[in-house]
């Protein structure tokens, strides 16, 4: 790294950089060796460190030079808001200023302060002389690859081997999360927090007071970052921790009046967020409206009622692979957006098939735990696609802050399909392909005018009807091969 600077190889350099990475080097092995796991978690954990420091490396050499003519991609940086955030970091570090500082409003690209703060704290003791971007991606990129460990210990015990692997897996290299993690964000913090808390709250039973210790310090450490993600953390970790505690329990009317103190602060905390929410969702959809000419021409065919869940759906699609691959881009941007769409699609079958695998399952904990996780999923990426407004970056980076559940309930949807012999993971595959095949030739018209020519609600409608005949002929050969087609095994 210290070779590739734009200034050369220098002493400078190679201290700052092999400093901190010493340091993560040994923090990665004191937590592999404390959680007590075997040498392949560590290699998961390297590799997807490794994916990730040197995407971002090569970005910041890339970009420059084949990107678009802007300041922050000729700076190297993927995202404009890493690219304003981490400036501000190297003026607050060489401000003099106590970091503190980051909370005043002057530095207005960090509302929440925790990684302004810790990007200058950085700056100021590994590299005073130089503004050195790619150090931060040592950590962004550590932060997120340890998570790898954690998902595969909070999954093992209680899902198997076999998802907790593919969990790790998933997570480690889905798309979305590499290409965080090989920038200065705060996402990748976000998510390697959020996968340690999850860890956590399946040690209660082992751990107890020193496992509900870490946990408050992971959600303090997350709320520094992002506050709203440490309240959908939080909340997911304690519905997650009560069904598990609340198994045991013989007392139904503890378990019922648990239930209800959880529904309460759920929805104090909607209540909370709520107004924060529907104002950022108006100004974002506000800025799609003005960025798009034919979702405003879409509007207008459109009741006003329609509006919002119009962006939500449409958000959920985001980045569409057709329109990646086809629209005229650059081809290093065609590559990226292609590759974080592909991760998603991959992902949404399984998605959609993870409720007819949990309706085969017997009731117990853990159907109850894996509906959590879904449930969770769900929720958090409708909520991620109201907030972001549809837009093309926003949508799935806001998703994949809950990729710790994402990669569970996605490993085991394909590991029960695989088990049960399941048709439908199939079918819901066939679906995608028929959503993509329609949308591949609306883009190829819409950009070339080659296609059969279609107007896009005929399109959505004929994509409706086909998808349900894929469900209706499921359903009729389920019928027919085992009776109930959602018996439970």
């Amino acid at each position: 790294m210290a070779a590739l600077e734009p200034g050369g190889i220098s002493s400078s350099s190679v201290t700052a950089y092999g400093a901190l990475a010493a340091l993560i080097l040994l923090a990665g092995w004191l937590i592999w060796r404390s959680l007590g796991a075997d040498p392949k978690l560590g290699w998961m954990a390297l590799t997807a460190f490794l994916v990730r420091l040197t995407l971002g490396v090569a970005l910041g050499l890339l970009l420059p030079v084949i990107g678009y003519d802007t300041e922050p991609q000729n700076a190297g940086y993927i995202f404009f808001d890493a690219f304003q955030r981490d400036t501000q970091a190297w003026q607050l570090a060489q401000s003099g200023a106590p970091l503190s500082t980051a909370f005043n409003s002057q530095f207005f690209s960090d509302q929440y302060g925790g990684m302004l703060i810790t990007s200058a704290g950085l700056y100021r003791i590994f590299s005073p002389d130089l503004h050195r971007p790619w150090l931060i991606l040592l950590l962004t990129g550590f932060v997120s690859a340890i998570g790898v460990i954690f998902i595969y210990k909070a999954v093992v015990e209680r899902f198997g081997v076999k998802t907790a692997t593919l969990s790790a897996w998933i997570y480690a290299l889905y798309p979305e999360s590499i290409l965080l993690g090989a920038a200065q964000m705060r996402d990748p913090i976000l998510i390697g927090l959020a996968a340690a808390g999850f860890y956590l709250a399946n040690r209660w039973r082992e751990q107890r007071w020193k496992a509900a210790i870490w946990l408050v310090v992971i959600l303090a450490l997350l709320a520094a970052f992002s506050w709203l993600v440490a309240l959908g953390v939080g909340a997911v970790l304690a519905i997650w921790w009560w069904i598990d505690y609340s198994a045991d329990l013989t007392d139904r009317r503890r378990r019922l009046m648990g239930w209800a103190f959880l529904g309460l602060l759920m929805i104090a905390g909607f209540t909370f967020t709520s107004r924060w929410l529907q104002a950022s969702a108006t100004w974002d959809i506000s800025e799609t409206l003005g960025n798009s000419g034919w979702i405003q021409a879409l509007f207008d065919q459109l009741p006003e009622a329609l509006h919002t869940p119009f962006i939500v759906v449409y958000g959920l699609a985001q980045p569409v692979l057709p329109a990646a691959i086809i629209d005229p881009a650059l081809p290093i941007w065609s590559v990226l957006t292609s590759f974080r769409s592909v991760g998603w699609y991959l992902i949404i079958p399984l998605l959609l098939y993870t409720p007819f695998a949990l309706a085969k399952i017997p009731r117990g904990t853990p159907r109850r735990l894996l509906f959590c996780s879904f449930a969770a999923v769900v929720a958090w990426t409708l909520v991620s696609s109201l907030r972001a407004g549809g837009d093309l970056w926003d949508n799935p980076r806001y998703r994949t802050l809950f990729i710790p559940w994402l990669a569970l309930s996605a490993a085991w949807a394909w590991t029960t399909a695989r088990e049960l012999h399941d048709a439908w993971l199939g079918r819901w595959y066939i679906v995608m392909g028929i959503f993509l095949a329609f949308f591949t030739n609306w883009y190829l018209r819409r950009t070339f005018g080659f296609g059969i020519l279609m107007g896009f609600w005929p399109m959505v409608g004929a994509i409706a009807a086909l998808s349900m005949l894929v469900i209706v002929w499921g359903l009729v050969q389920e019928i027919r091969t085992r009776g109930n087609p959602f018996t439970r095994v």
